[in-house]
């Protein structure tokens, strides 16, 4: 056993990116202070990242009460002590908002579909608005905030990463929590393969050597930890999703402009494909449907026990507000008090593992 587990819990803050079915305040808001207060209650820290793009497309339109809301509880959730990075969705950018619904550009969803070079509209450039937006608005209520790390659309840092990598450091960004260990996706929004990273639970990556081999200086990865499940656990949690298929605030985007119903139910069913199909990869989240916490804390067991040699094991946890409804708010319960009583484990921010990492 590690003499150390290091548990990085992240919340992707976003709007559902197709359709929401609900007003943000029941999709994103009131589900982000409900974790805020129950971390309140445990003293557990978490990093929130901000989907910026979100809050520049609602001001372009007027949409002002999502925007202030948004800055407004990102501003209490540093004031709490939790941390704040970045989070880009490009497709914001060239959506519209007409007849009181957005219309969904999706040409450019990821930093790959944009211009990779130095101009105004590039990957580039659009990182560095992020990170002096996140500076520009919370550096008042904390004089020393430094946004400098990320968290790819989609957890996509392909294809072309090195570029990718390049371009993030250029910036200013000096952390990266998007690598998701083993997950591969092919969909129509997103493809990824992560099956070639390396097999610490933190490294550091390059230009030059990509996501594959560790660098020995460069962009710090804390990858998102991922497990597997034998087929008695998998039934299970294919029955529970399927239980839990209406407790939806919205839905998942594809590539049609339109966001109808029928386009992203399709999109959402191809991404359950991997649930059924072979020996899948799961992420470790308290936000995926049909998870309980026995499987959540097995998983977390698994990846803890594939990280044995390694003095202080890092682990990334992955979720989203607008999918944590109240079995899910009580399963991270459940797991924030569980691995507590089993190990030696702190709950740390981005800028806490940083911190303790500057010199790897």
């Amino acid at each position: 056993m590690p003499r150390k587990i290091v548990c990085l819990i992240t919340f992707d803050y976003e709007l559902s990116l197709g359709r929401n079915f609900l007003p943000p305040n029941e999709v994103l808001f009131k589900p982000t202070q409900q974790v805020l207060d129950l971390c309140e209650r445990l003293s557990c820290l978490v990093t929130f990242f901000p989907d910026v793009c979100s809050v520049w497309a609602h001001r372009k339109y007027g949409l002002n009460e999502f925007a202030v809301s948004f800055e407004t509880q990102l501003k209490e959730a540093l004031k709490a002590g939790h941390d704040i990075q970045l989070h880009l969705h490009p497709h914001w950018l060239a959506s519209s908002y007409e007849n009181d619904q957005w219309l969904i550009s999706t040409d450019k969803m990821y930093l790959h579909e944009l211009d990779l070079g130095d101009g105004a509209d590039s990957a580039g450039a659009l990182v560095c608005r992020g990170i002096k937006y996140l500076n520009d608005l919370l550096r008042p209520v904390k004089s020393d905030y430094s946004c400098f790390a990320f968290r790819a659309a989609g957890s996509a840092l392909q294809p072309r990463e090195e570029e990718i990598i390049r371009i993030l450091l250029d910036s200013g960004i000096k952390m990266d929590v998007s690598v998701t260990k083993f997950l591969t996706l092919k969909l129509d929004t997103v493809r990824i393969d992560y099956t070639q990273v390396p097999s610490r639970s933190i490294w550091r990556m390059s230009p030059e050597s990509g996501l594959s081999v560790e660098a020995d200086e460069g962009l710090l990865e804390v990858p998102i930890a991922t497990f597997r499940s034998g087929l008695g656990a998998r039934l299970g949690f294919l029955w529970r999703r399927a239980r839990s298929i209406k407790q939806m605030r919205g839905t998942t985007i594809s590539r049609s402009r339109r966001q109808s119903k029928l386009a992203n139910i399709r999109t959402l069913i191809l991404q359950n494909l991997r649930y059924v199909v072979g020996n899948p990869w799961y992420i470790v989240s308290c936000d995926t449907k049909g998870f309980s916490s026995k499987m959540l804390l097995n998983g977390f067991r698994q990846y803890i026990g594939r990280h044995e040699g390694e003095e202080i094991v890092y682990v990334t946890m992955m979720n989203h507000p607008k999918l944590m409804f109240d079995y899910q708010m009580k399963m991270l319960e459940d797991f924030i008090i569980q691995t507590r009583q089993e190990y030696d484990i702190t709950f740390a921010t981005c800028n806490d593992v940083f911190e303790l990492n500057r010199h790897i």
